[in-house]
């Protein structure tokens, strides 16, 4: 079940890879986690772009949900993963910031 979690991590963070003129903001690009007492917080900022996931803790797992550039239109994921804790959900978070930081930037066309 655990690799089940980061693989969606993993894939969500692919999701919100930004491309774009890097030119084009002076905002700092970077992988910010964040957490509260019941969700963690993976916030990517790009090019001027930027996007989070969130994962809340429920009763049967949590749930994914999505915010900022690209995130019109994606539909809140429940994932079923009855003990999940916070913990585990901030090692999703933080996987996800390190396949976002280890990834190549691919120059605009």
């Amino acid at each position: 079940m655990k690799k089940l979690m980061i693989l969606a991590a993993l894939g969500t963070a692919a999701l919100f890879t930004a491309c774009g003129d890097d030119s084009s903001s002076g905002a700092s690009a970077g992988c910010d986690v964040s957490s509260t007492e019941n969700s963690v917080t993976v916030s990517i900022s790009e090019a001027g772009y930027t996007s989070a996931t969130t994962y809340t803790l429920t009763e049967t797992g949590y749930k994914m949900s999505y915010s900022g550039e690209g995130s019109e239109g994606m539909p809140e994921t429940e994932i079923p993963a009855e003990g999940t804790t916070l913990d585990q959900l901030k090692q999703i978070a933080d996987e996800a910031c390190k396949l976002w930081e280890s990834a190549e930037t691919v120059p605009a066309e």
